[in-house]
């Protein structure tokens, strides 16, 4: 259990770096903007709840695919092809900047708690004569 909660705050930490990063951004706005479309789509197309919908973008986007909804109209079924695809390509961006975020802030934690240690061994960078 303390494993799954330092995992959770060091991801939450890369978070707000990779937030602070504008493709990052940009690209968490196109993943949101793909799966809203997506959503509106399915619920108007397909006929399905909001809820169904979004559970299905979000499910096509990121390559789950239960199977439990499929479109059943031709026009689903065309559209779906390249939103999978560019869903899945945005995602997978979205995760690799998330990834690089997350190394960046571990690589510098890492770094300031080894130049503590090296300050402590040293007296703290003071001539101790």
């Amino acid at each position: 259990m303390f494993g799954l909660v330092v995992m959770l705050v060091r991801l939450g930490s890369a978070l707000r770096t990779a937030w602070g990063r504008p493709a990052f951004r940009g690209t968490a706005w196109t993943l949101a903007l793909l799966w809203t479309s997506a959503t509106f789509f399915y619920a108007h197309q397909e006929g399905w709840g909001v809820l169904d919908s979004f559970y299905f973008a979000v499910c096509t986007g990121l390559t789950i695919g239960y199977g439990d909804l499929a479109p059943a109209t031709a026009l689903g079924r065309v559209f779906t092809i390249p939103y999978g695809l560019l869903a899945v390509g945005v995602f997978a961006a979205l995760a690799t900047q998330l990834a690089q975020a997350f190394t960046t802030t571990h690589a510098g934690r890492a770094a300031r708690i080894k130049a503590r240690k090296g300050t402590a061994k040293h007296g703290h960078g003071r001539d101790r004569n």
